[in-house]
């Protein structure tokens, strides 16, 4: 595959409407993550984990349903794409536990918006790794974001103890780092996607993710099973619900949209999870933080137009 067509290739016109719907709903089913992170009994770390563990079964039972169907057609898996999974994988298990501690540490809202600057970050890495073309489009985006995204930071950083908790910019941080592991992952996956399934593809990184994450859990410290019932009902619900039908989703997606195009009908998460967290836990938006976000979002939006339409 070149290095345009992966994270700018066409979609198919019989494929791009379901896959867009599949998008869609994964990006909706993915916005509960940070709302069952927030009230998970484990530690955020611990709690990446679980969310990969519980889902690996799942994604075992697709394989093994594809294996036996009669028209199956699964390419062999090669040497190159296990060590391109377990790059997917690295990079996945990076995002998780880091987005997961910036909930802890920051609103819902804007660890979610800064862990969907993905689509800046694959321009410049298209055009860093891949010679894809940069121009003008590229740094207004970078630009828009970066404005945004002071803004957002901003609130946190100058903010008087009292009206917001201590360190939260330093989780506003870590979650703009987030967007770049997972802009890796879904160049990663799109690459793998033009001759795997869905369920090899998460089998595989899933798999690479939770043996990073269980050595980091282990270093996190805190405890490693759920106490209660309720803290079970969590974990289960971000593995089946979150991993499962949600990530899944989009990795079927995928197969049919640019990688740059699904990046921005991904957008639809941190909206959802804003909405969430403002009904749940009252974290309601100020009018810097509303500027900041739609700059933000406005800049994400125009960073697709540097792969080309």
């Amino acid at each position: 595959m070149s290095s345009t067509s992966i994270a700018a290739a066409g979609p198919s016109r019989a494929g791009a409407n379901p896959a867009l719907l599949s998008l869609l709903a994964g990006a909706l089913a993915i916005a509960l993550a940070p709302i069952l992170v927030r009230v998970s009994e484990l530690e955020p770390i611990a709690t990446a984990f679980y969310r990969l563990v519980i889902a690996l079964p799942f994604f075992w039972l697709g394989m093994l349903a594809e294996r036996k169907a009669p028209k199956s057609a699964s390419a062999r898996v090669t040497v190159t794409d296990m060590a391109l999974m377990g790059v997917a994988g690295l990079m996945l298990a990076g995002d998780l536990a880091l987005w997961h501690l910036s909930i802890t540490m920051t609103s819902v809202a804007k660890a979610t918006l800064f862990n969907n600057c993905a689509p800046v970050f694959v321009a410049l890495l298209g055009w860093l790794l891949f010679g894809e073309r940069i121009g003008l489009g590229l740094i207004v985006a970078l630009a828009v974001s970066l404005s945004g995204m002071a803004l957002l930071i901003g609130d946190g950083l100058f903010a008087s103890v009292g009206t917001v908790a201590e360190g939260q910019w330093q989780g506003d941080a870590i979650a703009v780092s987030t967007a770049a592991f997972y802009a890796v992952y879904l160049m990663a996956v799109k690459r793998l996607r033009s001759s795997h399934s869905t369920s090899i593809i998460m089998a595989g990184s899933s798999a690479a993710a939770a043996l990073v994450l269980a050595v980091a859990a282990l270093l996190e410290g805190g405890p490693l099973l759920p106490a209660t019932a309720w803290g079970w009902a969590v974990v289960l619900a971000l593995g089946v619900a979150c991993h499962v039908i949600g990530q899944g989703l989009i990795t079927h997606a995928l197969a049919h949209l640019p990688v740059t195009f699904s990046s921005i009908g991904l957008l639809i998460q941190p909206v959802a999870a804003a909405a969430l967290a403002w009904m749940l836990f009252g974290e309601a938006l100020g009018p810097l933080q509303w500027l900041g976000g739609a700059l933000a979002l406005v800049g994400i939006t125009l960073a697709r137009r540097t792969s080309g339409r």
